[in-house]
């Protein structure tokens, strides 16, 4: 499941990243080759979303989420607005579960 981070700029989506492939690493379910990542700005968007499985929005792009998920669903790739909660804490578990979740969640659809 590749995913990819989508934020304003990309500090703080990398961080987030971070954390989400340090729970990777320490699962005893998960190998961390199943599950590369990538943090990028949105306005590199367009360019990546296809090589995608699963697009993870930062809460600070709240006000752009419509257009992403629309750009997203054209391709039939789940999108998940993280919030400010989860994300502010860095809960790297918590978010590789939406991600997860959302990406089943697309393959029960198709």
């Amino acid at each position: 499941m590749k995913t990819l981070l989508v934020c304003a700029g990309g500090f703080s989506t990398t961080m987030m990243m971070e954390a989400m492939k340090k729970v990777v690493k320490q699962s005893e379910k998960l190998a961390e080759q199943d599950y590369p990542m990538e943090a990028i700005g949105v306005d590199k968007l367009d360019r990546y979303v296809s090589d995608y499985d699963v697009i993870l929005v930062g809460p600070q792009l709240s006000h752009k989420y419509d257009f992403i998920k629309e750009t997203a669903d054209r391709l039939h790739k789940p999108t998940v607005l993280l919030t400010s909660d989860i994300y502010g804490s860095m809960d790297g578990a918590t978010v590789m579960k939406q991600a997860i979740l959302a990406y089943r969640k697309s393959l029960q659809t198709v």
